[in-house]
């Protein structure tokens, strides 16, 4: 059942319409109320002036916020309004004053309405402002980090270069003594070169731990399909990712193990320190073997964060994958 006509002008300006309003102004409110909704208050308010002119034949029409004229259309010139408030005025003045009563009305909602637009735009130009300061100021900050980051390491280059020379002899034979102190200044170079990296390296990391809590925990399908055990280190499973690449290599390894329709599984994650690796063991009891598409986009996914992926053989009856981590500077846990 369609909405009549003065239904709609009501809802629009918070008043009751009698059936004894004329028609034509019902019609023309409808027409503006929908170009304001469409278009804005600002394109409502010049229609609203338009159908004033055509209803009540006025030469001329404005809209007053307080003493400013906010719009306005025809001939002549509106003189200020002399009190506040929001109001349509025309000249020369008319005697029906019910049709002026009822657009005057209208369109104190649509000045109320360009108000509040005028507010959210100011609101937006401001936020788009102060992200763009952001951005300039998060540029400075990065060229900052790359300057630092360059100037550490090239020094550092060049004492573990002749470091190297001369623990391979190119500066002459040297005793047991002189050959724990080169060791120890490598070690000391390398973990300076370690610490600058995660002090100043770029590139977002993503804890493993909530990914494969959510995948595999107790409250995941697969809890609910079959027994799954975690063995997850007490430390972050900080892996060199965004979190997004992550959550779809998840969902894959999920789907992928899911196809096997395994009665159990066991998952294992532990630290190769000397790799900065994570490497994570699945063992399944019963099932079948993945599906084709399922390994090959299983490993696929895994290549491209840099990774490996091996599939349960004869020999080796488990997943094993292997992810580079973020393990943290040297001597961290």
């Amino acid at each position: 059942m369609p909405i009549p006509l003065r239904v709609q002008v009501g809802a629009r300006s918070g008043r009751s319409v009698g059936p004894d309003v004329d028609a034509g102004v019902e019609q023309a409110l409808v027409a503006v109320a929908e170009r304001a909704l469409c278009r804005g208050a600002h394109a409502g308010m010049e229609l609203l002036l338009r159908e004033t002119l055509r209803l009540t034949g006025a030469s001329g029409a404005a809209l007053f916020d307080g003493r400013v004229c906010v719009a306005r259309v025809g001939s002549g010139i509106p003189l200020p309004m002399s009190g506040g408030g929001r109001m349509l005025k025309v000249w020369p003045e008319r005697a029906d004053g019910e049709v002026l009563e009822r657009l005057s009305a209208f369109g104190s909602t649509l000045l109320a309405a360009r108000a509040r637009e005028s507010a959210a735009n100011a609101r937006h130009t401001k936020l788009l402002a102060q992200r763009r300061a952001l951005e300039r100021e998060v540029a400075r900050w990065e060229q900052r980090r790359s300057n630092a980051a360059h100037d550490l390491r090239t020094p550092l280059m060049v004492i573990k270069g002749y470091l190297d020379m001369m623990m391979k002899g190119i500066a002459g034979p040297m005793n047991a003594t002189a050959q724990r102190y080169l060791d120890r200044m490598m070690r000391a170079a390398q973990d300076q070169r370690a610490l600058i990296d995660h002090r100043l390296g770029r590139g977002e990391v993503t804890d493993l731990r909530p990914l494969l809590h959510a995948a595999f925990g107790p409250t995941s399908r697969h809890a609910q399909r079959c027994t799954v055990t975690l063995a997850l280190p007490e430390r972050p499973l900080l892996v060199k990712r965004a979190r997004l690449e992550m959550e779809i290599w998840m969902r894959a390894m999920a789907q992928g193990l899911a196809s096997t329709r395994a009665t159990t599984m066991a998952l294992q994650v532990e630290a190769l320190e000397p790799t900065s690796c994570w490497r994570v063991h699945v063992t399944t009891r019963g099932g079948d073997a993945p599906s084709p598409k399922a390994l090959i986009r299983m490993r696929e996914l895994t290549r491209r964060l840099g990774g490996t992926l091996q599939a349960p053989t004869d020999e080796e009856p488990r997943w094993v994958a292997q992810l580079p981590a973020e393990l943290g500077p040297p001597g961290t846990g």
